[in-house]
């Protein structure tokens, strides 16, 4: 009997474990919106993909916590659609959702009211979640005030946030720099307040850097190894990006990159400058000197397993740079590595055909581009490939379209 009891007990400790966490809807999203309807609630959609880590980590660490199920469960009717399967490739293009996971709070009508972007921990989220019932916290609203000219300091704390909570990483910086311009940098040199200094993305040359230069060990206690590198690495990689595309020569480039080294050391000093002679080049008209490195680099690690990547990578630079991609010699010498590629069964059909597709659509040959796509999509997805993912169904569409 005794047993019995422990197994029953055991029994209900369990099921009330696996009971907590927000409870999602199995039904259609109209549905939802209806049942949001009738009990005066907002609909709460995860908007995931079954290849995104921070919506795994979501589903995983944070909607199953009882904290988390008690809130939301109580304020919201909750769904879950995976943005590239049945009715969620309609409701994403719908609510025009592009990264993942994008959490979106709508009301019975079926209009966004507030959303959140990206993995939190549960105080972040149960905090947005908040922010939604709360029509004045709401970032269509804060973002009407902002641009209506409320320019209060606790306001503008408040819209930085909710700012940040999206990624709107632009306006995180506006907004960062007005916060500081109305106080002090010194303000925001706590572990608490940083987030509104590394937002802020000062330029390089400007009094602000300056002076987070002369304090970089006491920046270094405030933030973790990412956020240190991220704060003053990205200034100086688009202080070099600037000034390979305004300086007149090789030299005078490496000299700026090994003075700016003396200032703020770089672990990949011969990498930075191989990296920044590209936008030298391209910034110089010397496309051909370009392109002809590049091969030459990718040429150097084949047999190596993955080669067709680097390719791959050089394929997707040329098309997203206007002169290469206008240079007819250099999109048709590389049809002709793509085409080696393709042909390639044991390693190289795949990312060939893709390459193709690519290029073909670049040239406008939609038959040649159609061709060689449902080739990849066929190959790939014997390979258990991803044929859902974004970067696949853009190029489908923009094919499509020719």
């Amino acid at each position: 009997m005794k047993k019995i009891l422990i197994l029953l007990v055991a029994t209900f400790m369990c099921g009330g474990l696996f009971s907590q966490g927000i409870e999602f809807e199995h039904g259609t999203f109209n549905e939802a919106l209806a049942k949001a309807k009738k009990e005066n609630k907002l609909v709460f959609m995860d908007c995931y993909t079954s290849w995104c880590g921070p919506c795994k980590y979501l589903a995983k660490n944070i909607f199953p916590q009882k904290e988390v199920g008690d809130y939301f469960n109580q304020n919201f009717v909750n769904v879950k659609m995976d943005m590239e399967k049945g009715e969620g490739i309609a409701l994403c293009k719908k609510y025009g959702v592009s990264s993942f996971p994008t959490l979106l709070f709508i009301d019975a009508n079926g209009k966004t009211v507030h959303k959140l972007v990206g993995g939190m921990p549960a105080e972040d989220l149960i905090k947005g979640a908040k922010a939604a019932l709360n029509p004045e916290m709401r970032i269509g609203v804060l973002r009407a005030k902002y641009k209506s000219g409320n320019r209060d300091l606790k306001f503008l704390m408040t819209y930085l946030n909710a700012v940040k909570a999206i990624y709107d990483r632009e306006t995180m910086s506006v907004v960062a720099k007005e916060i500081i311009n109305k106080t002090s940098l010194e303000k925001y040199m706590n572990k608490e307040q940083f987030y509104v200094i590394s937002a802020a993305k000062f330029p390089y040359g400007s009094k602000e850097f300056e002076d987070l230069l002369k304090n970089k060990d006491e920046v270094k206690e405030l933030t973790d190894d990412y956020g240190y590198a991220r704060l003053y690495g990205g200034v100086y990689q688009k202080h070099f990006q600037q000034f390979a595309k305004e300086c007149k020569s090789l030299k005078e480039l490496n000299d700026e990159i090994d003075r700016c080294h003396k200032e703020f050391p770089n672990d990949n000093l011969e990498r930075t400058k191989n990296n920044f002679k590209y936008t030298y080049y391209i910034a110089n008209d010397q496309l051909q000197t370009w392109y002809d490195l590049k091969i030459k680099e990718a040429e150097a690690s084949k047999g190596n397993k993955g080669n067709v990547f680097s390719y791959h990578s050089i394929c997707d630079e040329i098309l997203r740079t206007p002169k290469l991609a206008a240079s007819e010699k250099i999109v048709n010498d590389f049809i002709k590595i793509a085409q080696t590629f393709a042909a390639d069964r044991e390693s190289g059909i795949i990312m060939g055909n893709l390459m193709l597709a690519k290029l073909y659509l670049q040239k406008k040959d939609k038959e040649k581009a159609t061709k060689v796509f449902d080739i990849f999509i066929a190959e790939n997805g014997k390979a258990g490939g991803n044929n859902t993912h974004p970067t696949v169904t853009r190029l489908k569409e923009a094919i499509d379209k020719l």
